[in-house]
């Protein structure tokens, strides 16, 4: 074979084998984006998600168990935003022994208890939208439009997954009563949908490694389909003092 030919092949080998390198480093910075991006995403929407069980709590005394009357509360209950107290005991009412409480149910003091909207409260424009992930596609590449009732002129497209709310009843001793545990989930595969399942595969086994952003299955769930579950969320079935935290934080 003629040296210039196989120089000339040698050339071109080179320079596929140079530009299959660049691309396999291109697209992991891509993909490293993009994961970020869309992590970024999930998180906001998870602590929007943990602010409306919060505001839930501190109304009613206990977490909603589920997405849908969590945005019905957001929509349309009215929250505490404020307490606003008129007057004050002097200090010859202190002496005396006159107390607040007493004061109030004689009119000297006054307490207005303010009230907002959930959402207002929680400044939420489209309530019907919390229950999806915001990023990532499904597979058919469909998608819909939500007009919230709250506000007619606020339309969210929705064309991602649904978060997965789970609950757990647990005995405290300390109380005597059973307190509600709350996890809320977006699997890794509905939001990074879109990239090879070779990169996704590749991720979970790093995840893995790192004992990051995982969780083995062993409640609230009932046909055993489940075992390891890759993803972000709030909260823990297994711990009662978790407070809706988020397992990027652990």
């Amino acid at each position: 074979m003629n040296k210039l030919i196989i120089n000339s092949i040698l050339a071109i080998c080179t320079l596929g084998l140079a530009w299959a390198c660049y691309w396999s480093i291109y697209s992991d910075i891509d993909f490293d984006e993009q994961k970020a991006v869309r992590e970024k995403a999930v998180k906001e929407r998870l602590l929007q998600i943990k602010e409306a069980e919060e505001l839930y709590k501190k109304t009613y005394g206990q977490y909603v168990g589920t997405l849908d009357s969590l945005i019905d509360f957001v929509k349309n209950s009215k929250a505490v935003d404020n307490i606003v107290k008129e007057g004050e005991l002097t200090d010859d009412q202190l002496e005396s022994g006159l107390t607040e409480r007493e004061a109030v149910r004689q009119g000297i003091i006054r307490r207005d208890t303010v009230y907002k909207s959930a959402a207002e409260l929680l400044g939420i424009k489209c309530p019907d939208s919390l229950k999806y992930i915001p990023v990532g596609r499904k597979a058919d590449g469909s998608s819909f439009t939500v007009v919230s009732s709250f506000d007619k002129n606020n339309k969210c497209e929705i064309k991602y997954g649904e978060f997965e709310l789970r609950k757990h009843s647990q005995y405290n001793m300390r109380t005597s009563e059973f307190d509600v545990l709350l996890e809320v989930r977006a699997r890794l595969d509905d939001y990074m949908e879109g990239f090879s399942e070779k990169r996704i595969k590749n991720l979970k086994a790093d995840l893995k490694k790192l004992n990051k952003n995982r969780a083995e299955l062993w409640l609230d769930n009932e046909d055993d389909t489940e075992g390891e579950w890759y993803g972000l969320r709030i909260g823990d079935l297994k711990d009662t003092s978790n407070k809706l935290a988020g397992n990027w934080d652990e």
